[in-house]
Order: C-alpha cells, then sequence, then structure tokens
C-alpha cells in the first residue's frame, strides 16, 4: 500500500476541514429546504408574500447602496488622484477609518444624531426633522451603508486610476479628441474592470448585510431576507425549513455578484508610469465633507453618548460621567463578561484560523498547476467570502444540533468560535498566502538539495510567514471581535458577545452603557488592524 505523504497528508486534511466547516452546514440547508416531504421548505417558501417582500427590499436596497458607494468612492479616488492633497496619506487613513465601524453601529450612531431627542434635535431644532424621517427610509438605510462600504470602492478605483496609461490619452487629447470623448473611449474602458469589480464587491456586501436592517429597517418598514431569515430563527415557533429556504435563496443571490466578482479581482493590470501632479487644496472640501459624515458625526455621537448620563439631558457639565465605562468594566457585570467572553473566543478562533488558513495554503501551495481538484479546492476555500452571515448561521444550527451529531458544540460558546471561524477564515488565508509565498524561492532550492516538504515548510516557510500571520491573526481577532449576525443566531443562553451586548442595550434604551462597550470594541479593533498593517507592510519592504 502506498505511503500517503506530506503534500497529501496536509490536502486530504484541508479537504477534511472544509467539509466540516462550510460543505456539511451547506448540504444541511439544501436538504432542509429541498428534502421535505411534507410540504414545507422552498415549496412553501415561494408562494409566501413574506419572501418577495424581502427579496424585493433585499435587491432595492443593495442596487441603491451600491449607486451610493460607487458615486462617493468614484468622486473621492479621482479627487485624491488627479487633485493629491498635502498629508495626502493623514487624509487616505481618514477616508478609510468608516470601515472600522461596524455597520450596525453605524446605524445606531446615526439613529443617535438624527432620532426625536437626538443630538441634532438638540442643537438644530425642527430643522433636523425632516432629516429623522429621511433617515428612516430605505434610501437613508442605504446611504448609512454607503458610508460604511465607500472605502471599499474607493481603494479599488484608486488602484484602476492610478493605473492608467497617460501616453494614450495625451496622444487622444494631441490628435483633436475633446475631454469628454477621450474619458469615454480611453479612461473608462481602462477603469471598467474596477469598477465591475467594485460594483458587485459592494451589491454583494449590501445583499447580505443585517445590521443596519436590524437597526433601522423596522422603523422604515423595510424587510430583507438576512432580516427574515433571522426571525424564522428566533420569533416562536421556530421554522426552520423556511429559514434554511431563505437562506439558499440569498445565498443564489450573493453568488450571482461573488462568481463575476472573484474572477474581475483576478484580471493583471498593468502598472504605468503616471506624470506627478501639484497638490491642491481644492479637493479638501469635498473630502472633508465625507470624514465628516462617515467618521466626525458617527464616533462623535458614539463617544459622546458613552460619556453622557442621559442623551435627552444635552452636553453639559453636570451631563458628564464616566460611569459608563465602570458600569461595563466593573467586576461580575454583564458588560464585563460579554468582553472577556469575546476576548477569549477571539483568541481561540485566530489561533484555529492561522492553522486552517496554513493548513489550506500550503495545499494549494503545493497543488498549484494541478487540475481539477486543485481550483475546486481553492473555489471552496474562498467560498465563506460570499456566504452572507445569517446563511452561516443557519447551516451551523441545522448541523451542529442534528440528532445524529455525537459532539455538543451546539448551545455552548464553542459554536460561536466555529461561526468565526467559518466568517473570518477566508482573510486568514489570503495572509497566510502572502507569507508563505515570501519563501518560494529558498523552498525550492532547499527541495533540489534534498530536503523534504515537512522540513522544508517546518524549517523555511513558517519561518518566513510569520509577520503575515501576526497579520492574519489581528485581522481574525478585530473581525470576531465585531460579528453580529451570528454571534445573535446562535449565542447560547446566559451568553453574549460585545456585539450583542451593544444591540441589546440599544433596544432596551440603555444607550450608555452600549456605546461604552462599543468604544472599547473600536479602540481595540483600530489597534489590531494597525498591527496588522504594519506586519504586513514590514514583510513587503
Amino acid at each position: 500500500m502506498r505511503r500517503l505523504r506530506w503534500p497529501g497528508l496536509n490536502s486530504l486534511g484541508a479537504w477534511i476541514a472544509l467539509g466540516i466547516l462550510l460543505v456539511a452546514p451547506l448540504v444541511q440547508i439544501a436538504w432542509m429546504a429541498f428534502g421535505s416531504a411534507d410540504g414545507t421548505g422552498m415549496h412553501q417558501a415561494l408562494h409566501t408574500h413574506d419572501l418577495w417582500t424581502a427579496l424585493g427590499g433585499t435587491i432595492k436596497l443593495a442596487f441603491l447602496t451600491m449607486s451610493m458607494t460607487l458615486a462617493l468612492g468614484w468622486a473621492l479616488a479621482a479627487l485624491m488622484v488627479e487633485s493629491p492633497l498635502p498629508a495626502g496619506s493623514l487624509w487616505e487613513a481618514l477616508l478609510l477609518a468608516p470601515f472600522l465601524l461596524p455597520p450596525y453601529l453605524t446605524g445606531i450612531a446615526w439613529s443617535l444624531l438624527l432620532q426625536p431627542g437626538g443630538y441634532f434635535a438638540q442643537w438644530f431644532g425642527q430643522v433636523n426633522a425632516p432629516l429623522g424621517e429621511a433617515l428612516y427610509t430605505l434610501p437613508g438605510m442605504a446611504w448609512v451603508m454607503a458610508l460604511h462600504l465607500t472605502p471599499l470602492a474607493y481603494l479599488m478605483l484608486r488602484a484602476a486610476l492610478l493605473q492608467r496609461a497617460e501616453t494614450p490619452r495625451l496622444a487622444a487629447r494631441v490628435h483633436g479628441a475633446g475631454r469628454l470623448r477621450t474619458w469615454l473611449l480611453i479612461e473608462l474602458p481602462g477603469i471598467a474592470p474596477a469598477l465591475a469589480g467594485a460594483s458587485l464587491l459592494v451589491f454583494l456586501a449590501a445583499s447580505e448585510e443585517y445590521g443596519v436592517p436590524a437597526v433601522i429597517g423596522s422603523y422604515a418598514g423595510v424587510s430583507v431576507l438576512a432580516t427574515a431569515v433571522e426571525e424564522a430563527v428566533s420569533v416562536w415557533p421556530v421554522d426552520l425549513p423556511k429559514a434554511a429556504s431563505l437562506g439558499v435563496i440569498l445565498c443564489l443571490l450573493a453568488l450571482l455578484a461573488w462568481l463575476p466578482y472573484r474572477r474581475l479581482s483576478r484580471v493583471p493590470m498593468d502598472t504605468p508610469q503616471q506624470r506627478p501632479r501639484p497638490t491642491r487644496w481644492t479637493a479638501l472640501l469635498p473630502v472633508f465633507i465625507f470624514i465628516l459624515l462617515a467618521d466626525v458625526l458617527p464616533i462623535g455621537a458614539i463617544v459622546l453618548t458613552s460619556l453622557l448620563r442621559a442623551v435627552t439631558n444635552g452636553v453639559e457639565a453636570t451631563n458628564l460621567t464616566l460611569g459608563h465605562y465602570a458600569a461595563v468594566l466593573d467586576p461580575g457585570s454583564i458588560g464585563l463578561q460579554a468582553l472577556s467572553t469575546s476576548v477569549w473566543l477571539s483568541l481561540f478562533t485566530a489561533f484555529a484560523a492561522l492553522l486552517l488558513g496554513l493548513l489550506v495554503a500550503n495545499a494549494l501551495r503545493h497543488r498549484r498547476g494541478s487540475p481539477p481538484p486543485s481550483r475546486t479546492l481553492d473555489l471552496l476555500a474562498s467560498l465563506p467570502t460570499a456566504l452572507p452571515g445569517v446563511v452561516v448561521a443557519v447551516g451551523l444550527i441545522l448541523f451542529w444540533n442534528a440528532p445524529w451529531n455525537p459532539l455538543p458544540l451546539y448551545g455552548t460558546p464553542l459554536i460561536l468560535m466555529v461561526s468565526y471561524l467559518t466568517v473570518t477564515f477566508p482573510y486568514a488565508l489570503r495572509y497566510a498566502q502572502i507569507g508563505l509565498a515570501a519563501s518560494n524561492g529558498l523552498d525550492a532550492a532547499a527541495a533540489v538539495h534534498g530536503a523534504a516538504a515537512a522540513r522544508r515548510f517546518l524549517r523555511i516557510a513558517l519561518p518566513l510567514a510569520v509577520p503575515a500571520l501576526a497579520g492574519a491573526a489581528s485581522v481574525v481577532f478585530a473581525l470576531s471581535m465585531r460579528e453580529l449576525v451570528t454571534s445573535v443566531m446562535l449565542q447560547p443562553p446566559g451568553t453574549q458577545v460585545i456585539s450583542t451586548y451593544i444591540m441589546n442595550q440599544f433596544l432596551q434604551g440603555d444607550v450608555g452603557d452600549g456605546m461604552a462597550m462599543a468604544v472599547i470594541g473600536v479602540f481595540s479593533s483600530a489597534v489590531l488592524l494597525a498591527l496588522a498593517r504594519s506586519s504586513l507592510g514590514r514583510m513587503q519592504a
């Protein structure tokens, strides 16, 4: 019998891990949606008005969010490329800062600003009323989500604009082409792949968003598939076939955006020389307005609320307090328990994601250029990027709570770790692939001199990948600390984490304690993501 060597063991382990983590829950969802014989499941879901209402709301919200995000991202990218600002790196960091706030926190912040009795009502009186009404509408929800997603579109479009070749544009102008014609025939085709990729990515993110619809959607009368799935699982009577059916539909919608985006994101692009452009202050005003709306006001509302005894009493010295932070960090308090639970779950998730990321990345590395099994493993490994969190949660409920499953993970905090691992694994994989790529040359040299694959991995690849792996751990930890939808759907009774604590405090009207927890969570995420970027930067230097 042929002995299975290191690369084979590595690939087998990767297939088993992804099968348990991802394939089995998805199979359970499909079986629940299509395999029932009692009239429930997909057939019943397709004949309910709720499905089409939620599907229509999802598509409308995703399309509006995509339109607003592209407009903001393209405008900001063009300004920063064509009219660079002094201290451009600082302004760019501020443009990317909105992504540090989870979408549900951005929604809560704008609710605090615009709700009746909120900060704008205190400062501007009745002038605030139309703005408050606009927030609790479908376009208002899309606007809040666009503020969060604009950094994604900005990064993609800015890279495309920087990679444009100057020579064809100058040649067209020399030969008499006007600005509009040059833009339509030369510039627009050059950035079309990035524009399409950004559109699909934003549509994907908006279609699966749960936090903003949960915070604002109920007041706006807007139903989307993500909240409909969560309601089918959490509102009595629990309807798992309906949740599975809605999850399948949401997955199909997400895959329609993810598959073409995955192809577009791999389109190779040149990096031609760019002529230097003088710095200009003319771009400052629109950039500052975006930073004010996306950074200053939401973060200011969160921090201010964490320091006030009562929002309705206004910003006065007698109304300031640190009591909310004391309540959160008080030994034995629910807040401190939620914080400590989030920390240890995120630490274990980061460690598990590193191991799984290395396992899969090494398997893909050794099977580069091999036939369909390798491509299938690659596709499967990146699939969680397209899976909405609510679908992951439903799959985990069905799989880990099945009567035949002997592992008692469901109903314990460990099920949260499994859900975080499923959601964040693609980020760990990407960092692991970057880290292992650093040793390709040395690995080939060691192989020529007879070193075994396992020894090359342990003595060469792994040490050189440490900076990237540190970045991966930081990213996974930060993302796990802020994960909302799987936490809401899977948290065991008596267990809370940071995100569910914040949501519960907001919904119960005790926003001060919730915002104090939000400040702690956002600050820790910002520090960790900065460390991740620093680690990756040192590696690529």
